[in-house]
């Protein structure tokens, strides 16, 4: 728990300094020139320390959630986006595919147990995939199972709320664990497809 804590303000505290940084070399001007900088030049004045800072805190993130993984002796899988899976009841029931609106009971918590939702509290939820919703790990977690199936996925907070959370139970930047199963799968050749407004 203390780790957690002293993760999250490190990642706070990194945010801010980078944050401070960039407002003042934007303000910097090249010396023995009076002409204005054009915004294009400023943005990639320092383009390469912002991607070196993503970089160590996505490693940061990474190696949270790898010894976090290890504790429970999960076996679980990373896509290149940064999603870790692991599919712990298969079926070889209908895929869920592109386009499809998939209803899923869930249970979303932190990495100190925490649990934020629950299909229990809130009912199942109903995702149309590919259609740019909050959650980008959830939705590519889901791409990867097939009808009656349960998973586990950690989403890094890029794949999840990002730096802000949900603005109401999710904190800022958080990691997510998602237990889920898929309980039906409607296609876009369904009948019913249209009742949904996504």
């Amino acid at each position: 728990m203390k780790k957690r804590k002293f993760y999250i303000q490190l990642k706070i505290l990194l945010l801010l300094v980078l944050a401070c940084f960039f407002i003042s070399s934007c303000k910097d001007k090249p010396a023995n020139n009076n002409d204005p900088v054009p915004y294009s030049q400023l943005k990639n004045l320092h383009k390469e320390e912002l991607m070196d800072w993503n970089k160590k805190v996505v490693e940061i993130d990474h190696d949270v959630i790898n010894k976090f993984i290890e504790r429970r002796k999960w076996d679980m899988e990373m896509t290149e986006t940064g999603l870790y899976w692991q599919i712990y009841k298969e079926n070889e029931d209908r895929p869920v595919l592109s386009k499809d609106i998939v209803e899923f009971s869930y249970k979303t918590y932190l990495l100190n147990g925490d649990v934020l939702y629950t299909s229990d509290e809130t009912g199942n939820r109903f995702m149309k995939i590919d259609s740019n919703q909050e959650e980008a790990g959830l939705n590519e977690g889901l791409k990867m199972m097939h009808t009656g199936e349960k998973a586990r996925l950690i989403l890094p907070p890029h794949l999840a709320f990002g730096v802000t959370g949900d603005g109401y139970k999710v904190p800022i930047y958080s990691i997510l664990v998602y237990e889920i199963e898929v309980i039906s799968v409607i296609s876009p050749d369904e009948e019913n497809y249209d009742l949904f407004n996504f």
